[in-house]
């Protein structure tokens, strides 16, 4: 792919990074439809594990809000059960590449909070004390009637605090984000290829 990545316009620089591929039998185009019409939801309904490790995640938060007697969140945050709406699609390259973007609160195992944001704040975002993530999905061709999909998460800390913070944690957390990520390319490969087979066999039997 010669073309700049989207991602670099949005977090070039990062701290921790995830970069997973699989090969779909089918076609770019059919491959991004799969891909794109994904989210964290269907991801979970489909592999029931990681909405266990979703909620397994956000109980240590959980605990921690009530010791310090947090009730009422600042307006500019999402709590932990409104994560769908903390991922903001940011740019897309339709058929080729698109970019989610998430800002919260998140280095150590009791953060869990997420921040609202536009996606023409995302790159600028320096608000000390905030991590910022940004993962994409990239279709590429990959011989006849194949295509490689390719996804990258990284992940960068607005202050050297947090910084120091979120290295810790990532020895912990970063396995975990490679198997999800792994999960949810093999269900685009598997919606891709399956929706392709649906395709070719009627056609075969006229």
């Amino acid at each position: 792919m010669t073309e700049k990545l989207l991602i670099d316009e949005y977090l070039p620089v990062h701290e921790a990074h995830q970069l997973d591929a699989i090969v779909v039998d089918t076609p770019p185009d059919a491959a991004y439809r799969a891909v794109r019409d994904l989210d964290p939801d269907k991801v979970a309904q489909a592999v029931p594990l990681l909405r266990v490790l979703g909620r397994a995640r956000a109980i240590p938060a959980a605990i921690a809000d009530r010791i310090r007697g947090d009730t009422e969140p600042p307006p500019e945050s999402l709590p932990a059960e409104e994560y769908q709406a903390a991922f903001v699609l940011l740019d897309e390259r339709p058929g080729t590449e698109f970019v989610v973007g998430m800002i919260g609160k998140f280095m150590t195992a009791t953060q869990l909070e997420f921040r609202r944001f536009e996606p023409g704040e995302f790159a600028g975002f320096d608000e000390p004390g905030y991590g910022k993530v940004a993962l994409n999905f990239v279709v590429q061709p990959y011989g006849p009637g194949r295509s490689l999909l390719t996804t990258e998460t990284r992940t960068a800390t607005t202050d050297p605090l947090s910084r120091n913070r979120f290295a810790r944690y990532w020895t912990v957390v970063g396995p975990f984000a490679g198997f999800i990520m792994r999960r949810w390319l093999r269900l685009a490969k598997h919606n891709a290829e399956s929706a392709e087979r649906d395709t070719v066999q009627p056609e075969a039997q006229q």
